[in-house]
């Protein structure tokens, strides 16, 4: 019958065995099961043998956890033979079931108003055990509002689950104007008699922003067109709040700076002007930027560009027209034409006459299309310069993609002439497609920025004729016109890969191509690969191969091929225009097939298959089976014969 100790009860094990019978070979084990009394719980962790104890009929005693009981077992010693008469063994257990514990178990859901920490929560877990009777604390919050707003009505409710059960102390926290902005919630429980599953509790903390009446500058009215070279005087009228408190600072390239005003309190009629004064700059050598910069109570979204960039120019820009060549093109110059800031000229043109020229194998001729694209920088920048999201007052926009975009472009914003200087923004960083520019800027998403490297400088209507003297030289007349002068100077590079052809000449590499001296079978299926140079950037359109970059020294003679095509050279000359397309380098066999054995292959049932293997390889002599003629891939593993056709008919 069960023997009841330390909260828990067991039944002894017994065991017939006969005499001097070897107690392992009929029992290995005996299992002693701890069934824990009503109102208690049996945890392995709990249990172990006394470090004292010791029978030389044990070899081992071990604790395990089954279900809500634990077991004993004990491992009978192989050498333990029983005796004449019983034999028993006491176990000596430490250990005792404990109290069982009542559990609580819910979730909560915490809506939390923006502007508050920590966030909101969902679907939150919370449990616990005790005894019953006994309080323990669930979780606790503590919300916090944000600098300027305060916490409005916030509650904590019992939606599922016994509100008895429940305690929920709030903790309020007021500043000086009694405004809640820290609310600190902590719920505990006291556990009943029986286990709670699926509580629910909702938390609710609103935020409202705290209403502080505005002293703020919204906005300026100041004439921001290019300064005269003899210098200006221009009123600066601010708007805004009585109260507000501002500083205007003025600064130039030339290194001077001062506060046009300091502090500045707004007054009761809402406006305030003050003189900027713009010096006589006649005679100086470079243009002279000038940057107002308002600051303090400004407007959190101010409407306008903030600092304020005017510029005074002195110098007149000169436009250079210039070339170039990655292809060994020669004989270009460069020319100029000098102009006043902002000017349209009427018949304005750059004209060169540039004799060209190419070193011999080489050959140019004009391709008799010259476009504006041609210029280099004549066209917009980046390669997709629209913005991906609103910025308003922002140093910083990021677009789509501003690749080509570098530091010192500039662009204009709402204006019918985007090209036309002077620029109303300067790009001072690029960071990927990030782009940080002076002044600020305003912008929606999806405008489209047309940035410029040109300094307002604008040519157009580019005309070519030509004269081909000899397979190395053309004669070239081009006439460009100028539009408008920008404010600085600018040189507009024309691109002669684009209408100028070259042929030869260049040496394109290193290739590693296949090579055999006398089979272009071999070469294609057979290969020995082999460093070469050629004077075009393919084995098909080549007129020379080299063994090295300076095109000195021609490669070998014999079959070179890529792998799908071959061109025979004879040491100084290609045999064909164009290459020859390279024969199958596969045999295809018909065989027989089995997956299972030799005997099932050649005795039974088998199948037809068609493999392919390397050219001038045989079923007997091969480097491998494959499914595909392009031996890429491997044939199934299994058994495989010559008997074609004769696969089905039990045919040895």
């Amino acid at each position: 019958m069960p023997i009841t100790i330390n909260n828990y009860n067991f039944t002894s094990v017994i065991y017939q065995v006969g005499e001097f019978t070897p107690v392992y070979i009929e029992f290995p084990t005996a299992v002693i099961t701890i069934v824990p009394n009503a109102g208690y719980t049996a945890t392995v962790s709990d249990f172990s043998l006394d470090a004292s104890f010791s029978d030389p009929a044990v070899q081992t005693v071990v604790f395990a956890q089954s279900g809500l009981n634990v077991t004993c077992t004990v491992t009978f010693q192989t050498s333990f033979v029983m005796p004449a008469n019983n034999y028993t063994i006491p176990l000596c257990i430490v250990g005792e079931a404990k109290v069982s514990l009542i559990t609580i178990s819910g979730t909560f859901t915490a809506t939390i108003g923006t502007n508050i920490t920590p966030v909101s929560e969902t679907s939150t877990v919370y449990s616990d055990s005790g005894s019953f009777g006994e309080t323990d604390a669930l979780f606790s919050r503590t919300y916090t509002a944000a600098t300027g707003y305060y916490l409005k009505n916030p509650s904590a409710n019992i939606v599922t689950g016994n509100q008895a059960n429940y305690t929920v102390s709030q903790t309020p926290t007021y500043d000086s104007e009694g405004n809640l902005i820290v609310y600190a919630l902590n719920c505990s429980y006291t556990y009943p008699i029986n286990n709670v599953a699926n509580d629910f509790i909702d938390i609710k903390v609103p935020s409202e922003l705290i209403f502080v009446p505005a002293q703020e500058i919204i906005s300026y009215n100041l004439d921001t067109s290019q300064v005269a070279l003899g210098g200006s005087q221009r009123v600066l009228t601010l708007f805004g709040d009585a109260g507000a408190v501002f500083t205007i600072l003025v600064t130039d390239t030339l290194g001077n700076s001062y506060n046009a005003e300091l502090n500045a309190v707004m007054g009761s009629t809402g406006t305030f002007s003050t003189l900027i004064v713009f010096p006589d700059i006649t005679g100086a050598t470079s243009n002279v930027v000038y940057t107002i910069t308002l600051s303090g109570d400004l407007a959190s979204s101010f409407p306008q560009v903030n600092p304020i960039i005017l510029t005074q120019y002195a110098i007149n820009p000169i436009i250079s027209i210039t070339a170039s060549s990655s292809s060994g093109v020669t004989g270009f110059t460069t020319l100029t034409r000098q102009g006043t800031a902002f000017l349209s000229p009427l018949n304005t043109f750059i004209t060169a006459t540039w004799p060209l020229t190419v070193s011999s194998p080489a050959t140019i001729s004009y391709n008799g299309d010259i476009e504006m694209p041609d210029f280099l920088y004549t066209q917009p920048l980046g390669v997709n310069a629209t913005v991906v999201s609103t910025v308003s007052n922002s140093s910083t926009v990021t677009l789509t993609d501003a690749t080509g975009i570098l530091v010192n472009d500039q662009f204009n914003l709402l204006q019918t002439n985007s090209e036309l200087a002077p620029f109303q923004f300067k790009i001072t960083g690029v960071a990927g497609n990030v782009l940080t520019v002076t002044p600020n800027m305003s912008a929606i998403a999806g405008t489209g920025l047309q940035v410029f490297r040109t300094k307002g400088n604008i040519i157009d209507n580019a005309t070519i004729t030509a004269t081909q003297v000899d397979p190395q030289n053309v004669t070239i007349n081009l006439s460009v016109q100028v539009v408008e002068f920008g404010d600085e100077n600018v040189t507009f590079t024309l691109d002669l890969d684009e209408i100028i052809d070259t042929v030869g000449g260049q040496v394109f590499g290193p290739y590693s191509l296949n090579f055999n001296a006398t089979s272009s079978t071999n070469a294609c299926c057979a290969p020995t690969s082999t460093i070469i140079y050629l004077d075009s950037n393919a084995l098909s359109t080549a007129t020379n191969i080299y063994t090295n970059s300076a095109g000195s020294s021609f490669a070998a003679s014999g079959y070179y091929s890529t792998g799908t095509g071959h061109r025979f050279w004879n040491g100084s000359a290609f045999s064909s225009l164009t290459t020859t397309p390279c024969p199958s380098c596969a045999t295809a066999l018909s065989l027989c097939y089995s997956t299972s054995s030799a005997n099932d292959l050649c005795c039974n049932t088998s199948s037809n298959v068609t493999v392919f293997v390397a050219s001038g390889e045989t079923f007997i002599n091969n480097n491998g089976l494959y499914t595909t003629s392009s031996l890429t891939t491997a044939a199934p593993n299994g058994y495989y014969s010559q008997n074609a056709n004769t696969c089905s008919n039990n045919l040895p």
